[in-house]
This record gives C-alpha cells, sequence and structure tokens, in this order.
C-alpha cells in the first residue's frame, strides 16, 4: 500500500516504521501472525490489548506478528481501482499470505469492516467456504461474548484473557504446520484449548469457558509499546493497574466478564513505567482500569508517580472516577504537571434510577468533590449519563438535567466558570449482564428523550453531547443477535456500509434495506426476554451463575441495590474461589515510605538555559508526515533521548522547541532547522548525538550550534529552493513552454482552500526564480530532468510547491499527487 501514500488524505496511517515497530525477516520465522484491527489506525493504535499480544507474539522467536487497520474509505478506493490487495503494516505482505490472521472485535458496529477487509484480500467470508490456501481466521474481544452474529465468519474465537491463549494457538498452529496436517485437524485441535470456541464443531449443550489470568503481576505486559507518529485517540502511555471491577453496576458488560476483580501491584507498574517511559517518550500517563478510584492504593500510587516523574513534565490521567474516590487528593497531585481532564459518571440523574443500576452515588460527596476540584484550578469536566435505562422516567431525566447544571453553578460561584460538558448514551441491554433480559426503549422513543434533553440543556446553557440512537438500536441488535444476523452484515457489505460507528460515513437507509433482504425484524433483537429463554450466548460460561444475575435483575426493578465484591469468603456470584481475588492493600505502607525517599531528591534542579539550533533532513516515506506529527515526533524523541528540555508556564507546559517553517505533507526536505531551549551542562554535539539516535530512519541531524535567545529561527529564511523531478511525468518541451508563459504573467492566481475555508492569492511574486533542469546539473548525478523552484517566503501570502506547479503546468489529479517535491535549501 506504501505505493499509494501520495494519493490519500491521511498517508501517516498506512506508514508503518513507527518507534518500537518489531520487522522480523518472515522468511526466517515459521508462523506469520497479523494481527487486525477493523476500524481506523488512530483508533486501533489506541487499544492496549493490540500492543499486549504484539509484544507477546513477536517475544516468541519462531513468529513474526505483523498489524493491519482498516482502511480508511479513500484507501479502499485507491485499492479496489489498482487491484492492490490489503497488506500488513510491518513488511506489506498481502493479508491472505499470513497463517494466522486474528480480529479484534471491541465494537458491534466494526462488523462490515472486518468484511470488507476480508473481501479486500480476496479471502472468503464465511469460515466452511476456506480451505488450506487461506488463512486461519480467528478473534477475541468484548464484544465476542455474543459470537453468534459473526460466527460463521470465523474459524476459531476466543472468549476472555489472551495473554495465555494465544501463545497456545500459535504452539497448536506451528506443531499442525510441522505435520502437514489438514485444516481440519488443527480446528479439532483448537477446539481443545480452554477458552476457545470453534463454530464448525461446536455442538448443541457444548460448553466454552473463558479464559482467566488470575495473577496480572505474571502476566507479561508491553515495556516498549509502538509509538504511533500521528495523534491518535488516546495518545498517551496506557498502564493498565487493574481488571475487572468490584462495583456490579448492572448494565456493564465489562464489569461482568472481565471479572474478579485483580490489582497489578504498585512495585509492577513502577517497573513497567519506568521502562516504557524511557523507550517511548510520552509526555502523559493513563492508568487504566474500570474505576482506577477502588485501586486500593491509588492515592500513594499517584503520589509516588508525580515525585518520580513531576521534573521529566509527565501528567497523569485517569478513563474516569467515581467521585469520592480520594479525589481532591489525586487533583492535587496531579495538578503538579497539568490538570488533565476529570471524567466522573454519575450514569442517571436520580438516586432512585442509579439504585436500579446498583450505581450507589452520594450526591453531596459529588458536589463537595467537584467544588474541591473547581477550587484546585480545574475547569474542564466531563460528565457522562444514560438514557433508556430500565424504568427511566421524564423526573429521572430531568434529573441530568438538573445535576448538571447544579455543577456548573457551583464552578461559577468561585469564578470558574467550568466548562462542563455533559455526553448521554443510549442504554444497550448487553450479554453477561443482569440486564441481558431487558428490552432496549424503541428507536422513536429513544430519540423523544434525546429531544427533550437537548431542548433543555439548550435552555440551561449546558454543553450537550449524544450518539446518534439509531447506531444505539443497531449495537442492541448485534449486542444479542443470533447467526442469522450473518446474512444481514453480507448485504450490508454488499451495499457498501463502512465505518459504521463513524458518524460522517454511517447510512441507516442501507441497513434497513439490508435487514429487509434478509427478511428479518430488527425489533425481535431488542425486545425482552424472559429467564427460560435459551440466549444465543448461553453456551459460554465466564464463571457467574445465571441465577446470579437473575437475581440481580430482579433487585434492580424493586430499586434494591447490592454490595461491592468483598476480599475474602464473598462467593456471591459465583466466581470466587477464595484465592484469585486479592486486593494487595498491603503494600501501601511500602508505597507511602518509598515516596519521601522519591520526594527529598526527585525534582530537576535548573540550571543554565540554552538555545540549540539544529539542522536536519526529512527524506524518504517519513516525508508524509504533517508538521504537527514531525514536532510531535521531535518531542518524543527528545525525551527518549533525556535531553533537559525547557518548558512554557502555565496550565498546559509544552516543550520549547520551535521550527522555522511548516512543511507540507509529502515533501522531503534537505535543510530544515529547529530551535530546541535546554537547562544544564550540554553541548551541541551532544544533543545532535543523541537526537539522531532517537529519531527514525528518514530524519537526521546534521549540524548543531548553540545560538542566541533572541534569534528566530523563521528570520533566516527569505526565500526557498525546491527541485521537482518531471521526467515521468510529461513532456520537457511543454514544461518549458508552459514556464515561459507562466512567468510573462503580472499576476499567477491560484484558487487555495484552508481549514475548510477558499480564497484565491496571486502567487506570481513568490516565485523568484522556475526553470527546466537536468538532474545532474542540480545533483550531479546523471539522468533525467525537473524544475528548480526558487521561492520567496514574504510573510503575507503563502502557497505550496504542489499548488505552482498544478497552476503552471497543468498538472491535477493523481498525476499532481505522485508529484515529488524536494526542498533543497
Amino acid at each position: 500500500m506504501r505505493e499509494f501514500l501520495s494519493l490519500v488524505s491521511r498517508p501517516v496511517r498506512y506508514l508503518g516504521q513507527e518507534i518500537n515497530a518489531v520487522r522480523k525477516d518472515p522468511d526466517q520465522v515459521k508462523l506469520r501472525f497479523c494481527l487486525a484491527f477493523p476500524d481506523a489506525y488512530e483508533v486501533g493504535m489506541s487499544h492496549l490489548g493490540i500492543q499486549i499480544l504484539y509484544s507477546i507474539l513477536n517475544g516468541k522467536k519462531e513468529v513474526a506478528c505483523e498489524r493491519v487497520f482498516a482502511p480508511w474509505v479513500d484507501m479502499e478506493r485507491v485499492l479496489r481501482e489498482k487491484r492492490s490487495p490489503l497488506s500488513s503494516l510491518e513488511s506489506s505482505i498481502p493479508l491472505d499470505r499470513f497463517d494466522i490472521l486474528g480480529f479484534s472485535l471491541q465494537y458491534e458496529l466494526s462488523f462490515t469492516n472486518v468484511l470488507n477487509m476480508l473481501d479486500l484480500s480476496g479471502i472468503p467470508f464465511f469460515s466452511k467456504e476456506r480451505d488450506d490456501r487461506f488463512p486461519l481466521i480467528i478473534a477475541g474481544g468484548p464484544t465476542a461474548f455474543n459470537p453468534a452474529p459473526v460466527a460463521d465468519f470465523f474459524d476459531a474465537i476466543v472468549l476472555g484473557d489472551g495473554e495465555e491463549v494465544v501463545v497456545e494457538i500459535c504452539d497448536v498452529a506451528l506443531q499442525w504446520k510441522e505435520s502437514r496436517g489438514r485444516r481440519e485437524e488443527l480446528l479439532k485441535s483448537l477446539a481443545q484449548l480452554d477458552g476457545v470456541y470453534v463454530p464448525l464443531f461446536h455442538q448443541e449443550g457444548d460448553r466454552v469457558r473463558r479464559r482467566l489470568v488470575s495473577d496480572l503481576n505474571h502476566a507479561p505486559f508491553p515495556i516498549c509499546p509502538v509509538v504511533p507518529y500521528m495523534r491518535v485517540v488516546h495518545d498517551r502511555l496506557g498502564v493498565e493497574i487493574a481488571r475487572g471491577c468490584k462495583r456490579g453496576c448492572r448494565f456493564c458488560e465489562a464489569g461482568f466478564i472481565h471479572r474478579p476483580y485483580r490489582e497489578r501491584s504498585p512495585g509492577t507498574i513502577h517497573e513497567i513505567l519506568n521502562a516504557s517511559l524511557k523507550q517511548t517518550g510520552y509526555e502523559e500517563v493513563s492508568l487504566l482500569s474500570l474505576s482506577a478510584g477502588d485501586y486500593s492504593s491509588i492515592g500513594p500510587l499517584v503520589s509516588t508517580l508525580m515525585d518520580r516523574f513531576e521534573s521529566k513534565k509527565v501528567a497523569l490521567s485517569f478513563p474516569s472516577l467515581r467521585i469520592e474516590s480520594v479525589m481532591a487528593h489525586l487533583a492535587e497531585e496531579v495538578k503538579r504537571v497539568r490538570k488533565t481532564g476529570f471524567t466522573v459518571a454519575p450514569e442517571a440523574g436520580t438516586d432512585r434510577l442509579r439504585r436500579v443500576i446498583n450505581k450507589e452515588m452520594d450526591e453531596g460527596i459529588l458536589l463537595q468533590g467537584l467544588a474541591d476540584l473547581f477550587s484546585k484550578g480545574w475547569k474542564n469536566v466531563k460528565l457522562y449519563f444514560m438514557l433508556g435505562l430500565p424504568t427511566e422516567t421524564e423526573e429521572d431525566l430531568r434529573g441530568i438535567i438538573d445535576l448538571s447544571k447544579r455543577i456548573s453553578l457551583i464552578g461559577a460561584r468561585q469564578r470558574i466558570h467550568p466548562n462542563i460538558n455533559v455526553s448521554v448514551s443510549t442504554f444497550v441491554p448487553k450479554p453477561h449482564t443482569p440486564f441481558q433480559w431487558e428490552s432496549q426503549i424503541s428507536l422513536e422513543e429513544i430519540k423523544e428523550r434525546l429531544r427533550f434533553l437537548k431542548d433543555e440543556s439548550r435552555r440551561n446553557r449546558l454543553r450537550f453531547k449524544w450518539q446518534d440512537p439509531r447506531l444505539s438500536f443497531l449495537e442492541a441488535i448485534f449486542s444479542r443477535g443470533d447467526r442469522n444476523l450473518s446474512r444481514v452484515l453480507v448485504e450490508a457489505h454488499r451495499l457498501g456500509c463502512r465505518f459504521d460507528g463513524w458518524s460522517d460515513q454511517f447510512n441507516y437507509p442501507l441497513w434497513l434495506e439490508a435487514f429487509g433482504k434478509a427478511g428479518l425484524e430488527m425489533e425481535h433483537y431488542t425486545r425482552k426476554r424472559n429467564f427460560e429463554e435459551a440466549l444465543p450466548w448461553s453456551f459460554i460460561e465466564t464463571g457467574i451463575k445465571p441465577t446470579f444475575l437473575w437475581e440481580e435483575y430482579q433487585r434492580g426493578l424493586k430499586e434494591k441495590t447490592s454490595p461491592p465484591c468483598q476480599e475474602g469468603s464473598c462467593r456471591r456470584c459465583g466466581i470466587c474461589d477464595g484465592r484469585t481475588l486479592r486486593l494487595e492493600e498491603g503494600l501501601r505502607d511500602q508505597i507511602q515510605s518509598s515516596s519521601k525517599k522519591v520526594a527529598r531528591g526527585g525534582i530537576r534542579r535548573k540550571g543554565i538555559k540554552k538555545k540549540v539550533r539544529l539542522r536536519f533532513t526529512k527524506k524518504g516515506e517519513i516525508r508524509f508526515l504533517s508538521h504537527l506529527e514531525l514536532a510531535h515526533l521531535f518531542h518524543r524523541a527528545s525525551k527518549r533521548a533525556d535531553l533537559p528540555l525547557c518548558h512554557s508556564e502555565g496550565f498546559h507546559p509544552m516543550p520549547r522547541i520551535v521550527f522555522a517553517t511548516a512543511l507540507p505533507v509529502g515533501l522531503e526536505s534537505l535543510m530544515e532547522v529547529v530551535d530546541i531551549e535546554l537547562e544544564g551542562r550540554i553541548t551541541p554535539l551532544e544533543v545532535m548525538e543523541r537526537l539522531n539516535a532517537a529519531l527514525p530512519q528518514g530524519i537526521r541531524i546534521t549540524g548543531a550550534e548553540e545560538v542566541p535567545f533572541s534569534s528566530s529561527p523563521s528570520f533566516i529564511h527569505d526565500r526557498s529552493i525546491y527541485w521537482i523531478p518531471l521526467d515521468h511525468l510529461l513532456s520537457r518541451e511543454d514544461a518549458v513552454i508552459k514556464i515561459k508563459e507562466a512567468l510573462e504573467k503580472d499576476e499567477l492566481v491560484i484558487d487555495q482552500e484552508r481549514k475548510g475555508m477558499r480564497r484565491s492569492v496571486d502567487v506570481r511574486p513568490l516565485i523568484e526564480s522556475m526553470e527546466v533542469v537536468d538532474k545532474g546539473q542540480e545533483w550531479g548525478e546523471p539522468g533525467g530532468w525537473g524544475i528548480r523552484l526558487v521561492f520567496r517566503n514574504d510573510g503575507r501570502r503563502a502557497a505550496k510547491p504542489s499548488e505552482i506547479v498544478e497552476a503552471v503546468l497543468g498538472l491535477e489529479g493523481e498525476t499532481l499527487a505522485q508529484c515529488k517535491v524536494i526542498k533543497l535549501k
């Protein structure tokens, strides 16, 4: 796919070659495994599971693991036009040449992307249609806990934790390859593994128990995660501090399928972060858990982490917190570097409805906690709610508005005027939860309740965000669907459904058409179920007794709460045996004592400041990085190189790294300039050597010098010189004539689009000279010809070299996109 990078909008999605990416020689390994994520790169590379499995698989000498993500619609169009197959990032190997293709199923509305990726690879959709010529197609992830809608597409589906079973799958596949057995024999062997469901051999009455990693401290965790070049959805270093949840919210599938609650020890967390930050250069760490505030030593852990990383300007963040979870203490610690956002999930607007869903929350504590947060200077707070919960009334909906308004008023009284973002999603009854038998309210009812909330939010000047109710409706259908839905998915894909979770790509009428052609009623899947009904996912044993889930459902309808999981002899749900549930609270004293040691010497003393000017080249495929991505790359490379960076003051401290010019995407350069402000005794030569060791291939520091602080890098560029090879795109004679005609004009007006706005610009004054020259004349190398363009930088108007080529030579479309531009100086 790298041949087509110049033809798509975000080429960095397909570059590969990221920091810490692993590229083994495919011919030197015995098994080729490709991790496939059926969504865009920026979504997939935010997922911790991909990083964990990638590290585990590449840790096996005989296995090469690569990655592939769903190509965006523009890349799909190019692949189909060029009849080129979808291929992996690391080695550009077409997917049908791998031994195993493993899909991560995180969201029901990515199912059509799975089919699209198979289609682009020439791989049949249905398992029964594939023979030994095709890879083994497997899947795992949370949506696999009801595999029925997609079961016919996969050879095997992993249920539960993947760290151990993925190695066992590879071992079985290696043995099968060595024995040269039949595909049927491989599937039968996989079916014998705990936690592996093989639809082809599954008989009625068979049970599959999910896999469980009992001790996170012994589970492998990556310390060299792949660092994307582009800004991904969760652009930070994530470390899982706990798995599962103790709370038992009755709507939450993740809380039940990941039981029992398990913590990673503080010591292990410190080891992971110390190693990972050195290898990645991240400036923010996220402590990942379904409820990070429930971590038994969260306060001392955060204190010691901030003691250790404050001097390196590494910030801490949390995905979501319960307000009573020592929030005031956490806020005080976190703000030592940067006030990252706080997210609180009341879920419902009234205490009554929170009792129904088993989400106990004292509103008094909530309001006091947020008052403390605002008093410490916090402005950004996200509130998450759900609508359509069982027994919900208009009073509960009004409660969402009233609670949000009260929170906003607390900040206003303190003269903070906080940014309160109220986000509402629609309740989806999920498998393996107490509400799995509940119905989802009708699509029209969802729309009506959303209208009410939108009107009330507007009236009360609240920032209100919501999810398209049609997405939630489809999510509910596929969450609780059966194997008949595979026909719908195939038809929806044929009609053109892709990236259904993206609002700009979602096409609901096509889904209506697909269901109509399959002869299935959508409402059949969102109806209420009874306890005796056989559910499509009933054969999966999560370890939780179905009778416990039903009893919890009934308690919810009676507005009765249940206690959280308890350490020790709790046997309520049936999953714990008294040995696997350990909260490790005894380590708290150990953390506090180490905190005192770190606090005394952890802060870096400020030294002499200096500004170092670096000259560097940007060549090869790395030219497809945008200016912002390049700036981000230099920041993290500087942190990996352990350079003593100077930072700005204020709410969001940023490194003082300033580029002379912003290089357009796709343009190579032999001479760029960037200034970096540093402190301490470090020479320009040391800066250059350290950075070159940390920068990726394609970027090379060629010179370094100390300059006065008053010297600005932008002042040294009054003009730029470009070389544009054209011998393969048009005739030399045509180029000479067109250049002569353009330069004889007094004006050369072009239409530009910048940030969605169109404007007309006269670029003739910017062109100092433009001439056809031989490659040997410009480069000292024989063969070929091109254009030497000298461009003035007047500071008032600007244009890209490609825009000049288009205006002067008339090149456009694919021809213009493939025109290579090299900045000489």
